[in-house]
């Protein structure tokens, strides 16, 4: 049985106009539902609704009834007894206003104010088990929990190490790690949907603190049957009218890029526009162009027969670790600095 006292701000922002014609469970005055657990409805302006509340208890006895088919199937699934479950349902629809089954021959059937809401509820629902699931996990960490937003680039190259290594230090570690692009890093920690995000800098902002891992070279990947060979170095000019494949949508790595070339008036024939320097990797191993890719991308490809050259006017960007800056001194956060720190350095 779900622990519906625990989801009132969860249910507060999914329940809105759920039936329609008549008021819903959740058109609500204010916020839709108060300090005690119930879904406010607009008791003063329909008739039909007598008390005004339909409590999260309601809601499951619905959920149940509606997939089991029965009262009797829905209190087995709840482990309550089924007159129970029918007073709760026939209490659901005096706060209501309207039958949410029609009884015919012992048996039960939705009607159709009870299919429309059922829309809603489900997704209702879907949110309590979640937050259930995740008030477990919660629960079972003994040793920390971080929330990782990170670089398409980094999350196959370098964060896999990262957390081998950090949970070969501490076995109760447990991460969630998403990848996220540059623009987006500065506002998902600010909404606090990360602890730590890694990636290549990003503007200034005071609510973001910015922590320098170490700098990580900008390399060409191009076919094996192309030049520069596999170590060589390469010149800028070299790569004027020559099929590339670019990285224009890709933040830092393809600003740094584009400035280069603009300043020394080089431009190369940019056949296809990746957004990731994973795809771009993939297009040079099929032969479409060279690329200029970060090294650790390179470093993870370059063994299925590429070539790697670095430039001779060698190109930088910061690895960078952020995290906000009201988050203050964490402990568990400078370990994985420190440890971010060995691997890239």
């Amino acid at each position: 049985m779900l622990s519906w006292k625990c989801v009132l701000l969860v249910a507060r922002n999914t329940i809105h106009g759920l039936v329609g014609a008549v008021p819903s469970i959740a058109q609500a005055r204010s916020g839709g539902i108060d300090r005690r657990g119930h879904i406010l409805c607009l008791a003063k302006k329909h008739p039909l609704v007598t008390h005004g509340f339909m409590r999260l208890r309601h809601i499951e006895i619905f959920y149940h009834v509606y997939q089991e088919g029965s009262i009797s199937a829905a209190a087995r699934v709840l482990n309550v007894s089924q007159p129970s479950v029918s007073k709760t349902l026939r209490h659901a629809e005096d706060q209501l206003g309207f039958a949410l089954f029609e009884r015919t021959k012992g048996r039960l059937s939705p009607t159709p104010q009870a299919e429309e809401l059922f829309s809603e509820v489900r997704e209702i629902y879907a949110k309590m088990a979640s937050f259930d699931r995740t008030a477990i996990n919660i629960r079972g960490r003994s040793g920390g929990h971080i929330r990782l937003g990170v670089l398409p680039s980094l999350g196959f190259a370098v964060v896999p190490r990262f957390i081998a290594q950090m949970r070969m230090k501490n076995g109760d570690l447990s991460f969630d790690v998403r990848t996220v692009h540059t623009e987006e890093m500065v506002p998902s920690l600010v909404e606090r949907r990360y602890d730590l995000c890694l990636g290549f800098g990003c503007a200034p902002d005071p609510r973001v603190s910015q922590t320098h891992i170490g700098d990580v070279e900008l390399v060409l990947l191009s076919h094996p049957n192309s030049t520069p060979k596999l170590g060589e170095t390469f010149d800028l000019a070299e790569l004027d009218g020559r099929d590339m494949v670019g990285l224009e949508d890709s933040g830092p790595a393809a600003e740094l890029t584009r400035n280069r070339f603009e300043n020394a008036e080089i431009e190369p024939a940019v056949v296809v526009t990746a957004h990731t320097h994973y795809v771009a990797a993939s297009l040079v191993r099929l032969g479409v162009g060279a690329s200029i890719v970060d090294e650790f991308t390179a470093r993870s490809i370059a063994g299925h027969g590429l070539n790697l050259a670095r430039c001779s006017d060698a190109m930088h960007l910061p690895f960078t670790a952020m995290q906000l800056s009201e988050a203050g001194a964490n402990p568990l956060l400078d370990s994985c600095m420190e440890e971010l720190r060995t691997l890239v350095g």
